[in-house]
């Protein structure tokens, strides 16, 4: 949990999920290995996350249904 709550979600973006500062000073090729990858695996977990949430919140039906039809 360290990564995800001391990291990761004090770097990201929270709409995103990109990655919005790195974690350790220096460039990219400077961070550590493990580090990243582990961010990385949160990442994908945390965009699927969002688009499944994003899903469910669409209207279902074609959207016809919610017109009133005229006699």
């Amino acid at each position: 949990m360290p990564y995800i709550s001391d990291i990761f979600a004090t770097i990201v973006d929270t709409e995103t999920g990109d990655f919005r500062f790195l974690p350790f000073p220096g460039s990219l090729m400077d961070q550590p290995y493990m580090t990243m990858n582990i961010l990385k695996v949160i990442q994908e977990t945390y965009r699927a996350d969002r688009a499944e949430k994003m899903e469910k919140m669409k209207p279902s039906g074609g959207g016809s249904n919610n017109r009133r039809r005229r006699k």
